[in-house]
């Protein structure tokens, strides 16, 4: 009896998962999987996020298997991610509506390893490495996708502090039921940045917490300087604010997984 429910909630698991990295939001469909204004949008996020982490917290005594079978899929997500991206473009019409699924898949693997993290499995460092060394590949990806653009494209710079993504999530605020560019742009440059110390730990296990953390403030100004060299995107020091904001949580948060399961 105990097998066969330990089966169903497995079952469940992979069920919601799938369903949760699969969730889009395009102008090439309708419904749940449409487009959407900015309430919408983060309802879908919150439900997206709600259902992965209880289904995780449910199979709290299967994590090895709900890890393994997450992390094959998500390089097989990957993988049809890239060929819609290029391709298709089921997700939508431009690559703007492509970043909100990326935007899905990361808040749905931020969910699952909440529900991992919490559960205090005596193997969790394991479990943790096997995750973010399958989540890396997604992690570069998205990040080349999202900062690494063409040389000599689209260029400005700001370099006067509240001028830029500032003012856009102050716009963001005064006009929350309209566009949602301010929310993906303010999103996009602290979200991405969350799990830069996380990855640095799963790929080198001796590192420090210094290391990571200078490593860590480095890479904002890396990402600025690219674009400054190549005339490419928006150089902005609101950019390198919010990008250093989400590192400094990831690295706390790190910290703080840390204390809890070294005891």
């Amino acid at each position: 009896m105990i097998k066969r429910n330990d089966k169903i909630k497995y079952i469940l698991f992979i069920v919601t998962y799938i369903l949760s990295c699969l969730t889009i939001s395009t102008d090439q469909i309708g419904g749940y999987l449409g487009y959407s204004d900015t309430d919408k949008l983060l309802i879908k996020f919150a439900l997206v996020f709600f259902f992965v982490l209880t289904v995780t917290l449910i199979n709290r005594k299967q994590q090895d298997k709900i890890t393994e079978f997450s992390g094959i899929f998500l390089n097989v997500l990957l993988l049809f991610f890239l060929f819609d991206y290029f391709v298709t473009n089921i997700s939508g019409s431009s690559s703007y509506y492509r970043m909100w699924w990326l935007s899905t898949i990361f808040i749905a693997n931020a969910g699952l390893y909440i529900g991992l993290s919490v559960s205090r499995q005596e193997n969790f460092k394991r479990i943790s490495r096997r995750f973010w060394l399958s989540f890396l590949p997604t992690y570069i990806v998205s990040f080349l996708l999202v900062f690494a653009r063409r040389p000599n494209t689209y260029f400005e710079v700001n370099l006067k502090f509240g001028n830029g993504l500032i003012s856009y999530l102050d716009y963001m605020i005064s006009h929350f039921h309209g566009n949602t560019w301010p929310l993906f742009n303010f999103v996009g440059n602290v979200v991405f940045f969350i799990p830069i110390s996380f990855l640095l730990k799963a790929v080198f296990t001796k590192i420090k917490p210094y290391q990571i953390f200078m490593i860590g403030i480095i890479v904002p100004f890396c990402v600025e300087g690219y674009q400054y060299i190549f005339k490419c995107g928006s150089v902005d020091i609101d950019d390198i604010v919010f990008n250093l904001t989400g590192f400094i949580a990831g690295f706390a948060a790190m910290l703080m997984e840390n204390k809890i399961h070294n005891k």
